[in-house]
């Protein structure tokens, strides 16, 4: 699923960071943001995806998406969030 999701970023032009929460140095990079939007970690799902400006500095949050989609509803909500992002 992963490899599918990586490359519709790619084809978007985004960035796509895959966060293994057993892997300390990558979680605790992004660590911030996970606990920003899910601060107790409830309503967590794995895979979820987070469509996120600047994560390396003062980090923005435009959106989620709950993964484990058809592969062509993963592709239309994340162009979905683009547009909603841009537009704000």
């Amino acid at each position: 699923m992963a490899t599918f999701d990586a490359k519709v970023a790619d084809e978007l032009g985004l960035a796509f960071v895959d966060v293994d929460m057993k892997n300390p140095l990558i979680y605790g990079q992004y660590r911030k943001i996970l606990l920003h939007h899910y601060p107790l970690k409830q309503n967590l799902g794995l895979p979820s995806y987070l469509l996120v400006e600047s994560p390396e500095g003062d980090f923005s949050i435009h959106g989620e998406i709950a993964g484990g989609m058809p592969e062509d509803r993963f592709q239309a909500r994340l162009q979905e969030l683009l547009r909603e992002s841009a537009s704000n």
